[in-house]
């Protein structure tokens, strides 16, 4: 119980430091505090049966021509806002979606600041092809923000033969041939970040 509070409180100092002003730095370590949160709060409390880790998830399912079946999973990690009320109200703090297609699997990382803004973008794509007559490889996708704005762009691939993805592109703008799915994912934190308030105010309304 000690290490988890002390686990706790390094993630509210992290977020907290975060919030002001995003510096790569910054991120990283709330980035981590999240993801040893959640890997460290998994299942549920046998007193209460609670989860450890509040999330809503969000599970879609299709079948389309060509293609065939699709999974899409999307967990919305939440945390209460400092309000003065019995029932204080939750603000979305990380999201992860991950899904299937032509049997591929995709994964999706956002971090997002107390006011709703992305501050972290982690993507893999497992097979694609970005810039003339360049082959398919395996991409990861790394964009840090402040407050709206681009502070780096880190791109990494490997084709079949390698073990480690090696650096493409680091920098603060965004190349032409990644500019389509830089602004995917920008498009897809926000549909998340709505998507958590409209499962919110549904599941959630203790308004006083």
């Amino acid at each position: 119980m000690k290490k988890r509070f002390l686990l706790l409180l390094c993630l509210t100092a992290c977020l907290q430091t975060g919030w002001a002003q995003n510096t790569m730095e910054s991120i990283r370590q709330r980035y981590a505090a999240a993801k040893e949160y959640i890997a460290t709060h998994q299942g549920t409390n046998e007193s209460d049966g609670a989860e450890w880790a509040e999330y809503y998830h969000v599970e879609a399912r299709q079948f389309l021509p060509g293609t065939g079946g699709h999974k899409e999973n999307t967990y919305m990690y939440f945390n209460e806002r400092e309000e003065d009320k019995i029932y204080p109200s939750h603000y979305l703090y990380f999201a992860t979606s991950s899904y299937n297609f032509s049997a591929l699997d995709y994964q999706e990382e956002y971090l997002y600041d107390k006011d709703g803004k992305v501050a972290f973008i982690y993507a893999h794509n497992p097979y694609w092809a970005y810039g003339e007559n360049e082959k398919s490889m395996e991409y990861e996708f790394r964009f840090y923000f402040n407050r709206g704005k681009l502070l780096r762009a880190i791109v990494k691939s490997r084709d079949n033969n390698q073990q480690a993805f090696r650096d493409v592109y680091s920098g603060a703008t965004i190349k032409n041939e990644y500019a389509d799915i830089y602004r995917q994912h920008v498009s897809k934190a926000e549909k998340i970040r709505q998507m958590f308030i409209a499962i919110e105010k549904e599941a959630y309304d203790y308004s006083e």
